[in-house]
């Protein structure tokens, strides 16, 4: 059950508390200390990876943290919908595996609110299964606000299922790039 609420959560970050509650609201008796464990446990398996805010003190990044899994396949185990959540965690675990280092962006302060950023080619990147949906505005506006507040970012990219585009929007380049360009 705990990897159930974790896959469930996959695009989302989250506690250990949040988790520890999320099982006991459904009848399992399980300590906090004991979600940690297991967490870590699978984390040094190689089952799943934490990312953490780039944004947040050292102590909060421990504690709250996404989960992705290291395989797709897995984590479909866990999902009865799930194709955008399978297309970020695609990212995510290429990135990962490409850079070692990646960070997610959130900050209440700003309202910046994007999937991935790596330090070592100042990217942010947004994952939408499809940019011809609703997702559209809110994906330029993350990236928008991100450029605007945060100089650290230069390039800035949405990954789509397979779609393709440039947006040039309030003086921000935005590439739209379908995943399997972007990381081959």
């Amino acid at each position: 059950m705990l990897f159930k609420k974790t896959a469930e959560s996959v695009c989302s970050e989250i506690s250990y508390s949040k988790l520890h509650n999320m099982l006991k609201t459904i009848g399992i008796s399980i300590s906090k200390d004991s979600v940690i464990e297991y967490m870590n446990y699978a984390v040094n398996a190689y089952l799943i990876f934490p990312v953490q805010n780039y944004f947040t003190k050292f102590a909060e990044r421990e504690s709250n943290q996404k989960y992705y899994f290291s395989d797709n396949g897995l984590l479909n185990l866990f999902l009865n919908e799930g194709n955008s959540a399978l297309l970020e965690n695609m990212a995510a675990t290429e990135l990962y595996r490409k850079y070692g280092m990646i960070f997610f962006l959130k900050s209440s302060a700003t309202g910046i609110d994007v999937d991935f950023y790596i330090p070592e080619t100042k990217t942010a990147i947004q994952v939408t299964w499809s940019v011809k949906t609703s997702a559209r505005e809110r994906e330029i506006k993350n990236l928008r606000k991100t450029a605007s507040s945060f100089s650290e970012a230069e390039r800035f990219v949405i990954l789509t299922k397979d779609e393709q585009e440039n947006i040039e929007e309030n003086g921000v380049r935005i590439e739209v790039v379908p995943l399997y360009r972007f990381l081959f």
